[in-house]
C-alpha cells in the first residue's frame, strides 16, 4: 500500500507542475482528464476495498489523495502559470504520469482480487462449518443438542452474533427465543433456579440455556437438583454425596455440617409438605430420618418450619 501513496504523490506533483507551466489548452484538457481519473480510482477503492485488514490504511490514503487533488484543482482554478516550457518535455512528463496511473490501477485491481478471494475462502469455510454443525446436531439426542446449542450461545451471542445466527439456523433453532430468555433472566440466579422446580412444565431448550448460564456463574444445577431429590426422599444420602461432589460436601463430627460453593438461598426450601412426607416415609428408619432432619435444619425453610424440624429431632431421639 505504500507504493500507492508514492505513486499518487508523484502523479499529482507532475500534473500540478504541468498545469502551471503550459498554456496549451488542448494539452491541459488531456492533463485534467488524467487528474480526474485519480478521482475515479478513489471511488473504486471505496467500493471494492471491504477487507477489514486493509480498510484503515486505505482510508488514510484516500484522505491524503483527496487533499492532493484539492490542491491541484485549486491551482487549476486560480489560472496560475507564468513559466513556459518545451511542449515535448511536457509530453514526456505526461506519459510518465499516465504510466504511474496505470500502476495505481493495477495495484487496486490486485487488492480487489485478493479481497474477493479472501471472501470466497471465508464463505467456503463457513458453509463447511455450518454443514458440520448441522450434521452433528442431527446426530445428537434432543438433550445433547440443546446442551450443544447452549454452549454455542454462551460463546458467540455477544462476540459473534451473525455467526451464531447461522449456526442456529442450520440447527433449526429459534435464536430470537433464546435471546429473549437470556434477556428475561439476565443474572437473576434465584429466578433461573426456580424454573427447575417443575422441569416438566418448562421448555427443555430454555432449561438448557439456564443451566449453561448458571454454570458460567459457578452454580452447578445438578448439585441443586440432587439436594431437591434428597429433600423429597427420592435418593439416598450416599447418592446425594455422589451427585453433589465437589460442589457440596457433608462432614460429621457429632453434628452434620454442609460445606458448599453454592449460595444457600439457591438451595431447595424445606416446606411443610416436604417435612411431612419425609417424616412419614422414614418412620421405619430413625437414623436416616435424624440425618435428614439435621441436614435440612441448615437449609432454607419456609416460615415456622425451623421449629417443626427441631421438634422432629427431639421426638426422633
Amino acid at each position: 500500500m505504500g507504493r500507492i501513496n508514492r505513486s499518487s504523490e508523484a502523479a499529482l506533483k507532475a500534473a500540478a507542475e504541468m498545469l502551471e507551466t503550459s498554456k496549451d489548452q488542448k494539452f491541459k484538457s488531456q492533463l485534467i482528464k488524467t487528474v480526474l481519473d485519480y478521482e475515479t480510482r478513489k471511488q473504486e477503492i471505496a467500493a471494492s476495498n471491504k477487507a477489514a485488514r486493509r480498510k484503515r490504511v486505505e482510508d488514510a490514503e484516500l484522505s491524503e489523495l483527496r487533499s492532493q487533488l484539492d490542491n491541484v484543482t485549486a491551482q487549476l482554478a486560480s489560472g496560475k502559470g507564468s513559466r513556459a516550457k518545451e511542449i515535448s518535455g511536457l509530453q514526456v512528463r505526461l506519459k510518465e504520469a499516465e504510466r504511474i496511473v496505470d500502476e495505481v490501477r493495477s495495484g487496486f485491481g490486485t487488492s480487489k482480487q485478493q479481497a474477493d478471494t479472501a471472501r470466497r475462502d471465508i464463505d467456503i469455510v463457513l458453509k463447511l462449518t455450518n454443514g458440520i454443525i448441522g450434521a452433528l446436531a442431527t446426530a445428537l439426542s434432543l438433550e445433547n443438542r440443546n446442551e450443544f446449542a447452549s454452549q454455542l450461545f454462551q460463546q458467540f451471542n455477544l462476540k459473534e452474533p451473525k455467526l451464531l445466527a447461522q449456526l442456529f439456523k442450520c440447527m433449526k433453532l429459534d435464536l430470537k427465543r433464546w435471546q429473549a430468555w437470556d434477556s428475561d433472566y439476565g443474572e437473576n440466579t434465584e429466578a433461573m433456579v426456580r424454573e427447575f422446580e417443575s422441569p416438566a412444565k418448562q421448555d427443555p431448550q430454555k432449561l438448557s440455556l439456564l443451566r449453561s448460564k448458571l454454570s458460567a456463574l459457578g452454580i452447578d444445577m445438578d448439585a441443586i437438583n440432587a439436594m431437591r431429590d434428597y429433600r423429597d426422599t427420592k435418593i439416598t444420602f450416599a447418592q446425594l454425596e455422589e451427585r453433589t461432589h465437589p460442589h457440596i460436601t457433608f462432614t460429621h463430627d457429632g453434628e452434620w455440617r454442609i460445606q458448599t460453593k453454592i449460595e444457600m438461598n439457591l438451595m431447595p426450601r424445606v416446606t411443610e409438605e416436604a417435612l411431612g412426607n419425609a417424616s412419614q416415609k422414614m418412620q421405619s428408619d430413625p437414623a436416616g430420618k435424624l440425618q435428614w432432619l439435621k441436614i435440612h435444619k441448615q437449609l432454607p425453610v419456609d416460615s415456622g418450619i425451623g421449629s417443626l424440624i427441631l421438634k422432629e429431632i427431639r421426638d426422633t431421639r
